[in-house]
């Protein structure tokens, strides 16, 4: 958003009925849409700042607006940004002011001060639009709502969807459509900023429910401005402060009577030509505007302003205004990877937290939700995460120019960022022969499927790890790609990426069969049953198992919210090796490539979105209670305390009790793996010893 844009345009602004979009098809910014619902009153929900996982409400919430859009005859199709456009130096400005609000509010939490505390949660910047496009995707998919992704800034980008089915827009993809004259969409609603690409008209306010819309023209902004031309427009908005480059530091400082930004940005270019360049090139002496390298951070920005990259209709990646681009768009555009993984991208089938660590090289660890003050989250995000992040990166560079296999990526972290630290690509292992070994079609899958069906077994990860408990089976399942015959149903492209994402994280060895973590494992899972969401939590755990970040001190002393941000970290590393296996099998020629069933696939595996500290804080509460009476271990006593939890610390609790329950059988799971791992857990004696404790306590 452009800093007080508001203030400037909302005078400038119309509004007009909904009905007015009877009929029409709406592009829609869907980091806009987010951060309004987000912010919403009637759903904002200010503690995800300090509990994390997702918004209680946001089902329910899109829900209604998607009934409503269609109640008006409104088709909406959503747009997602991409890659981050090349590299920014400020990468932990956000993360800055999101601690510095975490820590107010944490200290006025432990005055005392809750309702304080809860406001100032509800102001922390910690929690952002991109934290909830997996789940926000998925909650499209399943009310059948279009969606693409963007391969660079949804402001830009406004390529047609694939398919006579595919009309789509997106902030930038209406300044594209717009460009051409098409007519895919009628209207395109999202921030101020899609003014920065020649749009000519915004929807800035889209509410079905209220049953309004507010709208901007180009022509009044310019005309607000004392009728500048559009190249003066959009630099007074760049030094304003936009997702492409920070407000210009002299208008911070900026003590002018201006109401807002863009006139005072005005007001400076006036002097200097009307320029921003100009503006730029006078300061660059002062020492805050070289400090944050400014002058090249405009000129990379302007540029990818004008230049901007888009996925045509026809799967290509081209530039606005290609003609008189520079041959060196990369440097501010980011490293280009081939079209085919643009195209992966904007279905849905992979997001771009990996492509982005490859095309910009870097990799900027921001802190946690508790802002990650402890040695042992520190040590995990620098070191302990990094094979499983390496092994990610790996798969997808051996499948991209040979350049990337032995390039390095940087890894930045939060509390020590003026220092890089590489990750060394030459070092790993080539996947390539593992994955190639996974190619199982539906005449051997199907009939193990419908074996493990029968006995229960379900979830991509219980029936992957549970099928090669039969020697036979996993005997069979080491084939190579027929060209003749490729993967071809869901089925088989979900169960071949499962098994090569658990052979590449050690569960499976090159015979297929179970290795001990395998084995482990599978206990666990065994465990577990059907529920998916302790399959995960099972997992996850297992993983955090083999770090030895599993044992006494955690048990007992660990800090929940840095556990909780520990997991979080571990869930998303997964999910990232996870999502590269799937791509890499459409980008090997594995799978039949023409479907249109690729985000259903990606959506449906695994660790798609995180968890909140929930659960964990209703087992607290229920055991610190516990151990504050004279017969902890008394049925009566637990049943007392459980209805406490349901009546005065939980009331609005469907099922607390329930809660207990599953969080016990976590537990059982997971100490399940622990016992029947052999030598690869130490102080197996802790957790025989804390499993005699809890179950008095159950």
């Amino acid at each position: 958003m452009i800093p007080s844009f508001d203030d400037f345009a909302t005078p400038l602004s119309e509004v007009a009925p909904l009905s007015e979009l009877d009929g029409a098809v709406v592009a829609i910014e869907a980091s806009h849409y987010l951060g309004r619902l987000l912010m919403n009153p009637s759903s904002k929900e200010p503690l995800l700042a300090a509990l994390g996982g997702l918004p209680f409400t946001m089902r329910t919430t899109v829900q209604n607006e998607i009934a409503a859009f269609r109640d008006a005859n409104i088709k909406p199709i959503f747009v997602f940004d991409g890659l981050d456009v090349s590299k920014t130096k400020a990468v932990f400005q956000q993360a800055d002011e999101a601690v510095r609000a975490n820590t107010t509010a944490w200290s006025l939490y432990n005055q005392h001060q809750a309702e304080n505390a809860v406001t100032a949660f509800g102001e922390s910047c910690a929690v952002t639009a991109e934290s909830f496009y997996r789940y926000f995707q998925l909650l499209l998919q399943e009310l059948g709502v279009e969606f693409q992704i963007a391969p660079y800034s949804a402001l830009a980008q406004v390529s047609t969807l694939y398919g006579s089915q595919w009309r789509l827009l997106t902030p930038q993809k209406l300044a594209y459509l717009e460009q051409r004259g098409t007519d895919f969409v009628d209207a395109v609603s999202g921030s101020h900023e899609l003014l920065l690409f020649d749009v000519d008209k915004v929807i800035t306010r889209l509410d079905p429910q209220q049953g309004d819309f507010m709208w901007l023209t180009r022509r009044a902004c310019l005309e607000g401005l004392g009728n500048v031309p559009s190249d003066v427009f959009v630099d007074a908005c760049m030094l304003s402060g936009s997702a492409f480059l920070p407000t210009l530091p002299q208008l911070e400082a900026n003590n002018s009577r201006k109401p807002t930004k863009i006139k005072a940005a005005l007001d400076l270019m006036n002097s200097f030509g009307r320029s921003g360049i100009n503006v730029c090139l006078h300061y660059q002496d002062d020492p805050q505007f070289r400090q944050m390298d400014y002058l090249d951070r405009y000129r990379r920005s302007r540029l990818a302003v004008k230049h901007h990259a888009i996925l045509t209709k026809d799967g290509k990646i081209e530039l606005f205004d290609q003609t008189s681009a520079p041959g060196d768009s990369h440097e501010f555009i980011g490293q280009r990877l081939p079209d085919e993984v643009y195209f992966y991208m904007s279905k849905g089938l992979v997001g771009p937290r990996v492509l982005n660590w490859r095309t910009i090289g870097e990799i900027a660890q921001g802190p946690p939700l508790d802002n990650g003050d402890s040695n042992d989250y520190q040590r995990f995000v620098r070191s302990q995460i990094i094979p499983l992040r390496v092994s990610a990166l790996s798969a997808l560079s051996h499948y991209l120019h040979r350049v990337y296999v032995h390039k390095d990526v940087m890894l930045r972290v939060w509390f020590d960022r003026n220092n890089t630290n590489p990750l060394i690509m030459r070092d790993a292992a080539d996947p390539k022969p593992v994955l190639a070994g996974w190619n199982v079609k539906s005449a051997l899958l199907n009939s193990r499927l419908d074996q493990l069906n029968g006995r229960g077994v379900s979830g991509a990860i219980g029936v992957a790890v549970e099928s090669l408990t039969d020697p036979a089976f996993a005997k069979q399942t080491n084939v190579t790609k027929d060209v003749s015959n490729l993967l071809q149903s869901k089925d088989e492209i979900v169960y071949n990426t499962m098994w090569r994402f658990l052979h590449l994280r050690g569960y499976i060895n090159d015979e297929h069969g179970l290795t001990a973590w395998g084995k482990a494992l599978e206990r666990g899972l065994n465990v577990a049953g059907s529920d998916i969401e302790i399959q995960e939590a099972v997992f996850v755990a297992v993983e955090l198992l083999r770090l030895e970040l599993l044992h006494q001190h955690y048990m007992f002393t660990g800090h929940l919210l840095g556990f909780h941000s520990m997991v979080t970290t571990m869930r998303q590393a997964l999910r990232d090796l996870e999502e590269m296996c799937l791509l890499t099998l459409f980008m090997g020629g594995d799978a039949e490539r023409d479907r249109d069933d690729l985000a259903e696939i990606s959506l449906g595996l695994p660790f798609l979105t995180d968890n909140d500290c929930g659960l964990g804080i209703a087992v607290k509460s229920y055991l610190d209670e516990l151990a504050g009476q004279p017969d902890p271990t008394s049925p009566a006593t637990r049943d007392a305390t459980r209805q406490k939890g349901s009546t005065e610390w939980f009331p609005h609790s469907i099922d607390y009790p329930g809660d207990l329950e599953k969080a016990f059988k976590i537990w059982d799971a997971v100490y399940a793996a622990v016992k029947d791992s052999g030598d690869l857990v130490k102080e197996r004696k802790y957790w025989r010893e804390t499993d005699e404790w809890l179950t008095q306590r159950r």
